[in-house]
């Protein structure tokens, strides 16, 4: 029996903010065309204590789960400093790489001269090393700037909540508090319980996540495009049911992912420019 391939789920990589969304939708339907319990995985971006289920972690990542992590304690700390107006000073992760690549420059000197296509080979194999260490770096920050968004969320509901308990203290029902917080007259969202909504656009561009992401996914594996991303790739790509009628709740396009990031030409990166799957859920 053939091991379906798993899919993948982009541009989140922490999954939806609310207990339940077209996101969790999303996760259902594909299970449905991908049965296993490998379907419908987030992609983790090599961090220490990985959950035991439901992410996809690529095993050639070029940092170590320790360098991943001193990069995101990086990104942390030159993030607080910049909010605080302090100077951002050097990194740690920066350390390992640094003598990789003293190491690695010195093994080109060592070729120059000696071996041509050896030289061009080792330079090659560098410079591709340093764009999937700073594709993986990228994922990392994404990964950061959701957690935070999270925490804005869990705030936010949290003011919701208390400020509802609130209103209702005051003696104003429920009917008539909705009425104020949509009349504008009350300065505040959530002063009278709304939900405070977050801005999307808050989070990194799906583009920079995908094109960073791509680096790591095999060719063969399926996409699952959720939020902004799916709406755009509906109008980039030519989708068309993704299966037989029972399992008519996605639509698939195949394509390289230049063209699903509305990009005109190739790119001259195999990660981008090889085809690959991409599903959408149909909407309701």
């Amino acid at each position: 029996m053939t091991t379906p391939t798993p899919c993948v789920r982009l541009p989140f990589l922490r999954g939806p903010l609310s207990d339940s969304g077209p996101e969790d939708a999303d996760a259902a339907a594909v299970s449905a065309v991908h049965p296993g319990a490998d379907a419908a995985l987030l992609l983790w971006p090599g961090l220490p204590q990985a959950p035991p289920e439901g992410v996809y972690c690529p095993a050639d990542y070029p940092f170590s789960q320790r360098e991943a992590a001193a990069c995101l304690e990086d990104l942390r700390q030159m993030g607080d400093a910049a909010l605080s107006g302090l100077p951002v000073g050097a990194t740690a992760a920066a350390n390992p790489r640094a003598a990789r690549r003293a190491s690695e420059m010195a093994l080109l000197r060592g070729l120059d001269g000696a071996d041509t296509e050896a030289a061009l080979k080792a330079e090659a194999a560098r410079k591709l090393r340093i764009e999937r260490e700073q594709a993986q770096k990228a994922l990392i920050w994404a990964w950061l700037q959701e957690e935070r968004l999270a925490e804005l969320a869990d705030m936010a509901r949290a003011l919701a909540r208390k400020s509802g308990t609130f209103t209702r203290s005051l003696g104003v029902e429920d009917e008539d508090a909705d009425a104020l917080a949509a009349s504008g007259g009350y300065a505040g969202t959530g002063i009278l319980g709304a939900p405070v909504s977050l801005d999307l656009g808050l989070m990194p561009p799906w583009r920079l996540v995908v094109a960073n992401a791509m680096y790591f996914l095999p060719p063969d594996m399926p996409i699952l495009a959720e939020g902004p991303m799916a709406e755009d790739l509906q109008e980039t790509l030519d989708f068309a049911p993704a299966a037989a009628p029972a399992h008519a709740a996605l639509l698939r396009a195949r394509a390289p992912a230049w063209r699903a990031m509305g990009r005109s030409r190739p790119t001259g990166a195999q990660p981008l420019d090889a085809e690959r799957q991409w599903l959408v859920r149909v909407a309701s």
